[in-house]
């Protein structure tokens, strides 16, 4: 990417916090479709209320945890390409206030309303599929009986580092 190109990401995403700190779509220009359209490059994009801006790229939920090895989703606008509910506990546990997303599994609904963290859509599905497509993901098995973000936070750590 050419530096003008990154500059100008990196100035929508300052316009896209400011307005996560109330200021007016119609007063920055910018909308929720603008920034859909910035985070197609990315696996994960975290907005805080303070301008600060960081992405990720990895597969799954590992772009989740990398964000908390470096602090937590507390005051933050989270967009993501796609949350379960091994997302959403994760989310809850790192203190997400919003979060956009392009799929969203109706199994992460209640975890997510549970812990108020707002959230839009793009799509919503019964649940988030294996990269096969033929089965649950192996990861929200992992977190279906689990309702706890602490508890949650702890096994999939553990199933990671297996």
């Amino acid at each position: 990417m050419r530096k003008p190109d990154c500059f100008k990401i990196l100035l929508l995403l300052f316009v896209a916090a400011a307005m996560v700190m109330g200021c007016s779509a119609k007063k920055s220009g910018i909308s929720l479709n603008d920034m859909k359209e910035l985070v197609k490059d990315h696996a994960l994009v975290v907005a805080y209320n303070d301008g600060a801006v960081k992405t990720y790229d990895d597969k799954g939920i590992k772009p989740l945890f990398k964000h908390l090895e470096n602090g937590n989703f507390k005051d933050s606008y989270v967009f993501d390409k796609v949350t379960g509910k091994a997302s959403s506990l994760i989310l809850a546990y790192g203190g997400a206030d919003k979060l956009h997303t392009g799929i969203l599994s109706k199994e992460a609904v209640p975890v997510l309303k549970k812990y108020n963290i707002k959230y839009s859509a793009d799509k919503i599905v019964d649940y988030i599929i294996n990269n096969t497509g033929d089965d649950k993901c192996p990861i929200e098995k992992t977190v279906a009986n689990i309702d706890n973000p602490q508890e949650a936070y702890k096994v999939l750590k553990e199933k990671f580092n297996e």
